[in-house]
C-alpha cells in the first residue's frame, strides 16, 4: 500500500494554553502552501481541520487543543522571517490581554488601504487565527479568539 505524506518541517516554539505552564518543544509545519510558497506557522495553526496537533520534545509528545492556545513565541529568526507578511507597515506599540489575564505587549506591523489604516481596522478584517506580534527579540503568534482588549500605547 502507497502511503503519501506531506514533507514538513519542524519549528521550535514555546506554547502558551489556557491552563498550566507553557510548554516548549517543536511544532510540525508543511514545507510547502499552496502555490509552492513557504508555509507559515500561522497558517498551519489557523487550519480548521485539526482539532489537535503534535508538540514534540525529545522522545515525549503530546497533543495540544488548538482552541486552547494563548499564543505561540518564535525565536528563531528564519521562522519569524517567514511570518512577516509583504509590505507591511509603521510598527503600532500594543498591549494585548488574553483570556487568561496575562498581558503581552509588543508592536504590530500591518500595511493597509488608505482609510483604513488603524489597528481596530486591521483587526477586524483579520480572519479568525493568529496576529504576529514582535516581543523583543522572539514573535508571538497571538490567538485572536483569546483576546480580551487591546490598548495602544
Amino acid at each position: 500500500m502507497l502511503t503519501y505524506r506531506v514533507p514538513q518541517r519542524k519549528v521550535q516554539v514555546r506554547v502558551h494554553l489556557t491552563q498550566g505552564d507553557p510548554l516548549v518543544g517543536c511544532l510540525f509545519v508543511p514545507s510547502e502552501g499552496p502555490g509552492g510558497n513557504v508555509m507559515r506557522l500561522s497558517d498551519r495553526l489557523a487550519e480548521p481541520a485539526d482539532r489537535f496537533l503534535a508538540l514534540v520534545r525529545d522522545d515525549e509528545s503530546r497533543l495540544i487543543s488548538r482552541r486552547r492556545i494563548l499564543h505561540v513565541e518564535l525565536s528563531s529568526k528564519e521562522e519569524i522571517e517567514n511570518e512577516v507578511e509583504p509590505g507591511v507597515g509603521k510598527p503600532v506599540l500594543v498591549a494585548c490581554r488574553l483570556a487568561d489575564g496575562s498581558i503581552l505587549e509588543g508592536s504590530i506591523s500591518f500595511a493597509m488601504p488608505r482609510g483604513r489604516e488603524r489597528l481596530i481596522d486591521y483587526l477586524n478584517s483579520r480572519p479568525d487565527g493568529f496576529v504576529p506580534m514582535r516581543t523583543g527579540k522572539t514573535l508571538s503568534l497571538i490567538h485572536l479568539s483569546q483576546v480580551v482588549d487591546w490598548a495602544t500605547r
